[in-house]
């Protein structure tokens, strides 16, 4: 038994592993493979030993495989060889970045494949690519070559890109490459330029679109339409884009289209957003009448020797804000041309002004004035200093003897006054005075103004004081008929401004700036007094820049002495016969300047937010010092409720009026 059987083991054992066995080495690097219904995991097993490549398997992947082969193959074709088998049983290899995997074919679409190891594509590698078409309608193609496809790979087209996407082996897609390559070949598209006489090219365009839907229409917009008319309005040009069949039907239209106008010109009505309809006008008339005779001289040289009129005309109505123009189509074109660049929105700029003056003023005052007089003489004598530089002067308390009234001390420090009169009528007084006085002031002025660019404006906070002009007393038939004529004029803080922007945001500022206030009284003017600073000037800044305008740094120190001459310069003793005031004024003004250009509405809407915040935060800190009860959520209302009737007042803060 054990000799029958053996031999009979052997060949069943050799059966069974003679389709393993089937991978001979001719040489180095190069393999034959032969194969007969061996089992296709087996199959995949010996193309991992022989590529290297690491395989997943699907698990649905079953079956045998036959293979023979009698030429030597390196890695490469044995990978080759090794997909072709593949595909016949209805697999494929999907390569990824680690490892292959082996899976049906109808789900090989749905995987991505990376190509990265491989320097040469295998041909019956399962890939997928877009294909660019560019003369042919890439979703005319799809129908033609779908059945070129297998029918687990894809075909689809992309009108947006005018493209072709495909899936199925390198080799196949290679195929149909050279199919769209043949079928994509420009059908003699050609460009051809038209010169229009009479006819205006923006018209025309729309004409042809009406005429010719199906090649300028809207639905033939797409990116694979290949015929096109441009209007080059520069030169009054239709530039046409397409095969010969195509350009010679739009030639023969354009010849029946470009024919004179029967009224000799156009009428056409611009409404302007922004600019002002009687300036352009005027801007108009002078450029396009230059435009019009150029014209003109040019058609009188070639086909009308006589010239004529041009035709051009231009009127602004100022109630519509509109433009009415009246010309030729290729002087309407260019008046278009000008107001759209002409009629744009002006950039405003805010306009702040700081003016701070700071002064400072210190007086100091010490007289000794003293009289002697005897009543009992005839002509009565008196005999005393008189000083005016300090406080009261003898002569104004001498008065007030006189007419025996009340005499006021001098303010600002200490007065006393000494006296006796004796029974023989000799009377002798005796006024000290010691004065000081000192003002100190810091004023802040913040005018601020909005305006356009270009424009002057002007802000006046101030009084409206009366000056007199003359006066005079006419007498007649015993009556008096007196009268004054006076000037009212504005006192105070006015700020005149008109900035021009230029294209780097850099604002031109010519600035006329005039601080005026009414002085204290002064003996010896005949009426009122101001005081006036002025700052007249032009200046460069950049947007959002503080500047200075100029300003004045003063400072004042006087002193002044009166004395008995001899008395007054002894010693100690010599402050009794002399009166000395002195005086310091120091004063600070300057003036700062900062533009802001509001380009965009949000710009101004912006600063318009920030400056109601500020009057909301005045208000609050009223309402506060008026001890009214203020909720800590108070919220600002809308800057709407200005013009309400209760501004400012949200319903939890109306005042409440006192009986």
């Amino acid at each position: 038994m054990t000799n029958l059987k053996t031999p009979f083991v052997r060949a069943l054992v050799l059966a069974l592993l003679l389709p393993l066995s089937m991978v001979v080495h001719s040489q180095e690097g190069t393999w034959k493979l032969n194969l007969k219904d061996a089992d296709i995991r087996a199959f995949v097993t010996q193309i991992a030993d022989i590529t290297g490549y690491s395989f997943v398997v699907d698990p649905r992947v079953k079956g045998k495989v036959t293979v023979l082969s009698s030429a030597p193959m390196n890695k490469d074709e044995i990978y080759d060889l090794f997909l072709a088998v593949l595909q016949v049983h209805g697999f494929t290899a999907i390569p990824g970045e680690e490892v292959i995997k082996i899976v049906q074919q109808v789900d090989a679409k749905q995987s991505a494949e990376s190509l990265g190891r491989f320097t040469t594509i295998p041909s019956e590698q399962l890939i997928t690519k877009v294909i660019q078409v560019n003369n042919a309608n890439a979703l005319e193609l799809v129908p033609i070559l779908r059945p070129l496809v297998a029918k687990y790979g894809h075909l689809a087209g992309v009108a947006a890109a005018n493209a072709l996407i495909i899936s199925d082996h390198a080799s196949n897609i290679d195929r149909i490459e050279d199919i769209v390559s043949e079928l994509d070949s420009p059908s003699k598209y050609e460009v051809e330029v038209i010169q229009l006489e009479d006819a205006w090219v923006g018209d025309m365009v729309r004409l042809l679109q009406e005429l010719a839907p199906a090649e300028l229409g809207q639905g033939a917009n797409e990116a694979a339409n290949k015929y096109s008319v441009t209007a080059d309005e520069r030169s009054n040009r239709l530039i046409l884009r397409g095969d010969e069949n195509f350009r010679d039907k739009m030639r023969e239209l354009i010849q029946k289209l470009d024919q004179p106008s029967a009224s000799g010109g156009t009428t056409k009505v611009i409404r302007l957003k922004h600019a002002d309809s009687k300036a352009l006008a005027e801007l108009l008339k002078g450029v396009m009448g230059e435009v019009a005779r150029e014209q003109q001289q040019g058609q009188a040289s070639s086909s009308n020797p006589s010239g004529g009129n041009s035709g051009f005309a231009i009127f602004a109505d100022e109630g519509l804000n509109a433009l009415v123009v009246r010309g030729e189509p290729s002087l309407m074109q260019e008046v278009d041309a000008i107001v759209d660049a002409l009629d744009v929105r002006r950039a405003q700029v805010l306009v702040e002004a700081a003016i701070v003056e700071i002064s400072d003023e210190l007086g100091k005052d010490l007289g000794v004035q003293f009289a002697v007089g005897d009543e009992g003489s005839g002509s009565t004598p008196i005999a005393g200093t008189n000083f005016g530089n300090v406080g009261r002067s003898l002569a104004d308390v001498i008065g007030a003897i006189a007419t025996d009234e009340l005499i006021t001390p001098a303010s600002g420090g200490l007065s006393l006054g000494l006296g006796e009169r004796d029974e023989n009528g000799i009377t002798w007084g005796v006024l000290i005075q010691a004065l000081s006085n000192s003002t100190a002031a810091n004023l802040l002025s913040t005018p601020s103004i909005i305006t356009l660019d270009n424009q002057e404006s002007e802000i006046v906070v101030g009084q409206n004081v009366p000056f007199v002009t003359g006066q005079t007393t006419n007498t007649s038939a015993g009556l008096n008929n007196p009268f004054t004529t006076i000037e009212r004029r504005d006192v105070g803080l006015t700020l005149k401004v008109t900035p021009s922007i230029s294209e780097d945001e850099l604002v031109k500022l010519t600035v006329e700036q005039t601080t005026e206030s009414i002085a204290d009284s002064i003996e010896a003017a005949s009426d009122i007094v101001t005081n006036k600073r002025e700052i007249k000037t032009t200046v460069l800044a950049d947007n959002g820049e503080t500047i200075v305008l100029g300003g004045l740094i003063r400072e004042d120190y006087s002193i002044q002495k009166s004395k008995v001459p001899l008395l007054g310069d002894i010693p100690y003793l010599g402050a009794l016969f002399r009166s000395e005031s002195e005086r310091t004024i120091k004063r600070n003004l300057l003036v700062f300047l900062r533009p802001t250009i509001l380009l965009s509405k949000s710009d101004t809407v912006a600063i318009t937010d920030e400056k109601y915040q500020g009057l909301w935060e005045i208000n609050l800190g009223i309402n506060r010092k008026l001890d009214k009860t203020i909720p800590d959520n108070a919220e600002r209302p809308p800057i709407e409720q200005l013009f309400n009737r209760n501004r400012m007042q949200p319903e939890n803060m109306k005042s409440e009026r006192s009986e």
